[in-house]
């Protein structure tokens, strides 16, 4: 029997929409996701619009350590580990990401994420803290020691962003979607786990480190609610160029960078060193853009090295 056209397109359209309900994702509740992914560690605080979650380890000198976009807390599990054998801990989940979730304003700039780490560290009474950032977390430390430079011990980078140069690769794909009209209001809906997948791959320079566990948490806390629109949020903000400011960072710093970084390349480093007075560059080969997460064994016995610990790390 020869179908119609137009039944034709009406079984073409019908197998589209059921397509598009198989990868729709609802928001998962806050109180589920705390209740599976907090530790003993865990605190939550009410700063700067958001209700803070942080992990608070160890004792002694305190480090703060901030995650990159799309990112959470839980990137620094292996440098947590270590670091907090001979210093107090402090890593946070950025609003708008984790399981902080979105802020009461909407406002996911540098210079709002510069000032929370200023009402967080006075919130708990520290005075000054070594800082470390990974990303997008690097551009908001490098800020801070700019702005704050009485309040910053030493300063560990970790291919930040900040820089834009024509050596830049493609965006990533839901980074993509989230800048797209039209496109992007999907992605409040449509956030298939294959996506997170693929886009975590690119951050590593050898996917096979990447664990099935690792994927189910990242996908988790994007569903957290308020997530997804946080993350639409924040990939159109217009931060107001703080390039500038490398040049007034006083402390002693750190960059590290993954030589196989399809994010942001490590060329960039140059621009760091040339602006940050004394600052100092370590690049591993092989690793991607989130080396502290990729060897973390490798790059966190770097960062102590620097922070002046001489506690073995084991290997």
């Amino acid at each position: 029997m020869k179908i119609s056209k137009k039944r034709a397109a009406l079984v073409v359209a019908l197998a589209i929409t059921a397509t598009t309900a198989l990868q729709i994702r609802q928001d998962i509740p806050a109180a589920e996701l705390n209740a599976k992914y907090t530790t003993p560690a865990s605190k939550f605080k009410s700063i700067a619009g958001a209700n803070l979650h942080y992990r608070d380890e160890g004792q002694g000198t305190p480090i703060i350590l901030l995650h990159g976009t799309a990112a959470s807390l839980n990137t620094w599990d292996g440098w947590a580990k270590e670091l907090s054998k001979t210093h107090r801990v402090l890593r946070l989940d950025l609003p708008g990401f984790g399981l902080t979730g979105r802020n009461q304003t909407d406002t996911y700039t540098i210079a709002y994420y510069s000032e929370l780490v200023q009402h967080f560290m006075d919130e708990l009474g520290i005075d000054k803290a070594h800082i470390a950032g990974s990303s997008l977390g690097g551009q908001i430390a490098y800020d801070f020691a700019a702005t704050h430079p009485e309040r910053v011990q030493k300063l560990i980078l970790v291919s930040p962003t900040g820089v834009t140069t024509a050596n830049d690769k493609s965006i990533s794909m839901p980074f993509m979607m989230a800048q797209t009209p039209l496109v992007k209001e999907s992605l409040k809906y449509i956030t298939p786990r294959f996506i997170v997948e693929k886009s975590l791959k690119e951050v590593y320079g050898d996917d096979s480190r990447l664990t099935p566990e690792a994927i189910s948490l990242s996908h988790d806390l994007l569903l957290r609610e308020g997530n997804r629109e946080a993350f639409i949020l924040r990939m159109n903000t217009v931060d107001t160029d703080n390039l500038p400011k490398l040049k007034q960072v006083k402390a002693p710093t750190l960059i590290l960078w993954g030589e196989a970084d399809a994010w942001v390349p490590a060329q960039n480093a140059s621009r760091f060193l040339q602006d940050i007075k004394g600052s100092q560059l370590k690049t591993y080969a092989g690793a991607g853009h989130i080396p502290m997460e990729e060897l973390a064994q490798e790059t966190v016995k770097d960062a102590m090295q620097f922070l002046g610990s001489e506690v073995a790390v084991n290997k």
